[in-house]
C-alpha cells in the first residue's frame, strides 16, 4: 500500500532557465496573435484563448529541452509476510492417521490461511524434494530435503518483511543437511508435528549392496539388511529371483520387537547385459507399509574388461594416483610397468598412458605407430627434445631447462567431453603442478582442456590438450605432481569423486574407439524414478556431417511388454527426446529412422530405479521439529491444534508491517498525459483558426 507524500518537478539545468521558456512562449503568442489581420474580426476572448494555447504550447516544448523529470515521494506499508510450508512426502501417509491427513487436517490448514490472509500477506508451498508454490497436497513426493526448502525459502523471501514460517512435517528428512544447521533466518518458525513417533510394525528392506558391473563368469556378491519393527511372533521367508528362476530362500522366526536380518550371497554372472534381481521380504499380518518389502536390482554383466597401460620412466606417485582412479571404474584393469621392461606389444590395451618420456624414445615410436590411443604426462624427467621429435602435436621450446609451478584453467568451450560443477570448482582451488617453462606450439589442430596458470595470469600454453587424426587419440599432460589433487580432493570433500571424475572421462576419451555408425542414439543407463528421461540422437549422411530431415521414431517397451512410442523432436542439427518420468523397472528401446533409401535400428537398454527412502523410515522425528521451533524462536504444535498458530502470531509484537519511504523518478518527456496536452493544444488551436478564418 502506497501514501503520496510530495512530488517535485527537477531538471538537469538550473530552474530559473524556466523563465526564459516562458518568456519564448510570451514572445511565440504575442508576435503571432497581436496584430493578425485575419482575426480582426474574431472575438477578443477567443483571440486570448488562442495566443493562451500557443503560449502553453511553446512553453512546454522549450521546458522539455531543460531534461526535466518528476521526483515522487512515497509512505509504502509492507504487510508482514507469512509462509506456509507443507510437507508433501509419501511418509506423511504411513502411519494409522493417514485418513486424518487426507481430509480432516487440510481442511484446518485451510481455514488457518483463510484466517491469516485477513491481517497477513500469506504465501504457501509444498516441499518434498523441491518446494512448489501453492497448496495442492497429495502427499506423492519420494524424497523429503527440508534444508534445501529453508534455503530455497530465503533465496524467494531476501529482504522482504517476513512474519514467520509455518512448517509442517513430520521431521523425516532423506536428503540434503539437518536444517537445523541453517544460518540466515531470521523470522520464527512455528513447526507442525505431523505423523507418529511410535514404530510401527513393519519389515524394511534396508539395503541390497551390490556392484554395478561384473564380467562374464566371475561371481558377485549382494549384501543383504532388514529390519522387522513390532513383529515378534511372526515369520517371514527372504528369496532372491532371476528373471523369475528361484536362486536364493530362507525362513526366519522373529523372536524381538526390533529383529534384524543381515545376509551376504554370492551369485555366478552366467549371461552378458543387464540382469534384473528382485529381492522380496514376505508381509506380514497388518503390517503398515508392504512397498520397502522389495528391491530390484540391475547389474551390467560385460564379457571383459578394457586393459590399459601405464608406462613410466621411474616409480612416481603420479603413477599410482592413475591406477587408483582408473580402477575405481570396474570397466578398466590397469596395468603399470617401467619403459625399460616394455616388450613392445599394445595389442591387449586400448589406452597406453606414457608418465614421462626420457631415453626409450623407439618404444614410445612403436606406440605411436599403431592405432592405441596414447596419453603422455610430462614432467622434470622428460627429455623434451626427444618428446618434441615424436611429432604428437604439441611442441615445447624449453632451451634453459626449466620449470614453472602452474595450476590450471578450465577453458569452458571445450568440446570433447564434459565435467561437472564440481569438478572444474575443484580444479580452480588445487595445489600447483610442475610444467616445464618454455614456448608452447600446436603442430596441429588440439583440443585444449586446461590452461598453465601461472600466479593469477592465465596463459596461452595448454597443461592439457588432445588430439584426434587418422582415427588416433593422443592426449597430453605436460606436467607432473597431480597426485597432490588427489590428496586435496578427498581433504576438501571427504572423497576422490571430482578427481576420478577428471582422469576417468579422459580415460573413457582417448580409450573408446571412434564410431562410424551413421545413427547414434544417447541416454543414460540408470535413472531414478523421479528423473525425466531424456534421449539425443545423431544423424549422419555419407560425408559424416549431421542431418535431422528425416524422422525417427522410438519404442520403449517395460518388463511387462507395456509399449510407451514417441517421436523425437528436431534441434538445430540433430535430435531431442523428453519421455518426461516413467515407472521404475528395466526398459528396452527401439529407435528407427529411414534416410534416403537405407533404414536404421538403434536398440539399447536402461533401468529407472525405485525411490523408497520415504518408506524405509516411517517414524516421525517430533525432537527435529521441537529443535527448530526453540532455536528459530517459535513453537511447536501439533495438527489437532493448528488453529492456535492465528493467536500466537497476532500475539508476536515483533511481526508487524514495515513502512519506508520510496523515491519514483520519472523524466517528464516519458509521460502519456504530456503527449496528449500538446495534442490538445495544438488541435485546438488549430481548430478555431481554422473555423475564424485564420488558415
Amino acid at each position: 500500500m502506497k501514501h503520496l507524500l510530495s512530488i517535485k518537478i527537477l531538471t538537469e539545468y538550473p530552474m530559473w532557465f524556466s523563465f526564459f521558456c516562458m518568456l519564448l512562449g510570451v514572445i511565440y503568442a504575442v508576435v503571432l496573435y497581436r496584430k493578425e489581420d485575419k482575426l480582426k474580426e474574431t472575438k477578443s476572448w477567443l483571440v486570448k484563448l488562442m495566443a493562451s494555447a500557443r503560449f502553453l504550447l511553446v512553453t512546454i516544448l522549450s521546458f522539455l529541452l531543460l531534461s526535466p523529470f518528476v521526483k515522487t515521494l512515497f509512505n509504502k506499508v509492507e504487510k508482514p509476510v507469512i509462509i506456509i510450508a507443507q510437507d508433501n512426502s509419501t511418509s506423511i501417509l504411513l502411519n494409522k492417521d493417514s485418513t486424518f491427513y487426507t481430509t480432516e487436517y487440510l481442511q484446518k490448514l485451510s481455514k488457518l490461511k483463510d484466517k491469516l490472509e485477513e491481517n497477513y500477506e500469506v504465501k504457501t508451498y509444498t516441499f518434498g524434494e523441491q518446494l512448489t508454490e501453492g497448496l495442492k497436497v497429495d502427499y506423492n513426493q519420494k524424497i523429503t530435503d527440508l534444508s534445501s526448502t529453508f534455503e530455497d525459502i530465503m533465496n524467494k523471501f531476501y529482504n522482504r518483511n517476513v512474519g514467520a514460517l509455518i512448517l509442517a512435517s513430520d521431521g523425516i528428512f532423506n536428503q540434503g543437511a539437518n536444517p537445523i544447521f541453517n544460518s540466515g533466518i531470521e523470522f520464527p518458525i512455528y513447526t507442525v508435528a505431523m505423523g507418529d513417533t511410535s514404530l510401527q510394525r513393519d519389515i524394511v528392506l534396508k539395503e541390497a549392496i551390490h556392484n554395478k558391473i561384473t564380467f562374464l563368469g566371475n561371481q558377485f556378491p549382494i549384501e543383504i539388511e532388514a529390519l522387522a519393527y513390532q513383529c515378534e511372533g511372526s515369520t517371514t521367508k527372504l528369496t532372491v529371483t532371476h528373471n523369475g528362476k528361484k536362486l536364493f530362500e530362507k525362513n526366519y522366526s522373529i523372536n524381538k520387537d526390533q529383529f534384524s536380518i543381515a545376509e551376504n550371497l554370492l551369485f555366478e554372472a552366467d549371461k552378458v547385459g543387464v540382469q534384473h534381481y528382485k529381492i522380496m521380504l514376505t508381509t506380514v499380518q497388518n503390517e503398515i507399509s508392504i512397498v520397502n518389502n522389495v528391491k530390484d536390482i540391475y547389474i551390467e554383466v560385460l564379457d571383459g574388461r578394457q586393459n590399459i597401460l601405464v608406462l613410466a620412466n621411474a616409480p612416481h606417485p603420479d603413477v599410482k594416483a592413475l591406477k587408483l582412479s582408473i580402477e575405481n571404474n570396474e570397466n578398466y584393469k590397469v596395468t603399470s610397468q617401467l619403459v625399460e621392461t616394455f616388450d613392445g606389444n599394445v595389442e591387449p590395451y586400448s589406452l597406453i598412458i606414457v608418465h614421462q618420456v626420457a631415453s626409450e624414445i623407439a618404444a614410445i615410436k612403436k606406440i605411436l605407430s599403431t592405432n592405441v590411443s596414447t596419453l603422455f604426462v610430462l614432467g622434470n624427467q622428460t627429455n623434451i627434445n626427444q618428446f618434441n621429435q615424436l611429432n604428437v602435436g604439441l611442441s615445447i621450446n624449453n632451451s634453459r631447462n626449466k620449470f614453472n609451478e602452474v595450476t590450471p584453467s578450465f577453458e569452458p568451450n571445450f568440446p570433447l567431453f564434459t565435467l561437472s560443477e564440481n569438478t572444474v570448482k575443484m580444479m580452480g582451488q588445487t595445489t600447483p603442478v610442475v610444467a616445464s617453462f618454455g614456448t608452447y606450439q600446436l603442430k596441429q589442430e588440439g583440443y585444449v582442456l586446461l590452461n598453465q596458470k601461472v600466479g593469477s595470469v592465465v596463459t596461452d600454453n595448454p597443461l592439457m590438450v588432445f588430439f584426434q587424426q587418422n582415427g588416433k587419440k593422443i592426449g597430453v599432460f605436460a606436467a607432473e605432481g597431480f597426485w597432490r589433487w588427489r590428496m586435496q580432493d578427498f581433504l576438501q570433500n571427504k572423497s576422490h569423486e571430482n578427481f576420478n571424475e577428471l582422469i576417468n572421462k579422459t580415460v573413457q576419451f582417448l580409450s573408446v574407439k571412434e564410431d562410424k555408425s551413421k545413427f547414434r542414439i544417447i541416454t543414460k543407463n540408470n535413472y531414478f524414478e523421479n528423473e525425466e528421461i531424456l534421449f539425443n540422437a545423431e544423424l549422419y549422411n555419407q560425408s559424416y556431417e549431421l542431418v535431422n530431415e528425416p524422422e525417427i521414431k522410438i519404442d520403449l517397451v517395460d518388463e511387462n511388454d507395456v509399449k510407451y512410442s514417441f517421436v523425437f523432436n528436431r534441434t538445430t542439427t540433430a535430435y531431442l527426446l523428453n519421455a518426461g518420468i516413467l515407472p521404475s523397472g528395466f526398459y528396452t528401446y527401439n529407435a528407427k529412422v529411414k534416410f534416403g533409401e537405407k533404414d536404421y535400428t538403434e536398440m539399447g537398454q536402461f533401468q529407472i530405479k525405485p525411490l523408497l527412502l520415504e518408506a524405509n523410515n516411517t517414524v516421525a522425528n517430533h525432537q527435529l521439529m521441537q529443535n527448530i521451533s526453540e532455536k528459530f524462536g517459535g513453537k511447536l504444535f501439533f495438527p489437532k491444534e493448528i488453529e492456535q498458530i492465528e493467536k500466537v502470531v497476532l500475539a508476536n509484537d515483533n511481526i508487524a508491517s514495515v513502512i519506508y519511504e520510496e523515491n519514483d523518478l520519472k523524466e517528464l518527456i516519458n509521460l502519456k498525459w504530456i503527449f496528449f496536452l500538446l495534442i490538445i493544444l495544438l488541435g485546438l488551436e488549430w481548430f478555431l483558426r481554422k473555423r475564424n478564418g485564420a488558415y
